[in-house]
């Protein structure tokens, strides 16, 4: 233990303070040199103390961070995985146009956001406005513990009012973090819920989101992922076919070959 303090005396304290201070002691007496180093000693203590509070604050935040979000593997539902559960997923279009289109998405999802903005766009232009397509938003959260709260509160969003969740949709879009950074979090999406759609109940939110009211609707989406054997985001379907090139000119090229076989 004392070869530690030391050491930490050693690296804390600069060397022309320490060369100094060994003059200093080559002066006392022996009962004035006892009390220094008792001084020392409760001072370099504190400092070690100090620092292994913060190496232990560091390695522990992994658990704490992760208990703040939703574990679907925990939810139990039943669903007919018949289709995409349509009846519950948020649409863009006419739900009787006979082109459906169907994206799984995570908000966390870097290729997400580009096809949020610049797919999306050109297809509610060309299909979606005009009625020969309905497109449908699914769930598909899995590249880190946040996604879930993010699904999630799109969902709780969406049982207030459609116009919400697209609000939020897009706004998480825009306001997308690093992948690999825990940035969709309870205070962040609060924040932009306030900031975006003050129009909704936002006691009302907060509270059917800490208690995860609507997880039975994300675990519905995972099923349905799991079904297809969706394997990434953005995943694209075309009236039930997986499209491989998920661009505007590849999904177009899809719902030609339906028109015209």
């Amino acid at each position: 233990m004392a070869f530690v303090l030391y050491l930490s005396y050693f690296f804390l304290v600069p060397p022309f303070i320490i060369k100094e201070s060994s003059i200093k002691l080559m002066l006392m007496g022996g009962t004035e040199v006892k009390k220094h180093n008792q001084k020392l000693g409760l001072v370099t203590l504190a400092v070690t103390a100090l620092l292994a509070l913060g190496v232990v604050a560091c390695s522990m935040p992994g658990k704490t961070a992760e208990a703040e979000f939703p574990d679907f593997d925990q939810v139990t539902v039943q669903l007919d995985l018949e289709g995409f559960n349509e009846a519950e997923q948020p649409y863009i279009g006419n739900k009787d146009a006979p082109i459906t289109i169907v994206e799984f998405s995570d908000y966390k999802c870097p290729a997400c956001k580009r096809w949020n903005e610049e797919v999306l766009p050109e297809l509610k232009r060309e299909y979606l406005d005009t009625g020969k397509a309905v497109f449908y938003y699914v769930d598909y959260p899995f590249l880190a513990p946040d996604s879930n709260l993010a699904a999630l509160a799109g969902e709780t969003l969406y049982q207030q009012n459609q116009e919400y969740f697209w609000t939020y949709h897009h706004k998480m879009s825009e306001f997308q973090g690093k992948k690999d950074d825990t940035w969709a979090t309870k205070a962040f999406i609060l924040d932009l819920v306030r900031t975006h759609i003050p129009e909704a109940d936002i006691e009302k939110f907060e509270r059917e989101l800490d208690n995860q009211t609507y997880s039975a609707n994300v675990k519905k989406d995972l099923m349905i992922v799991e079904h297809y054997q969706v394997r990434g985001t953005p995943t694209v379907f075309v009236n039930g076919i997986e499209v491989e090139d998920a661009s505007f000119a590849g999904i177009q090229a899809a719902i030609e070959g339906i028109e015209n076989p």
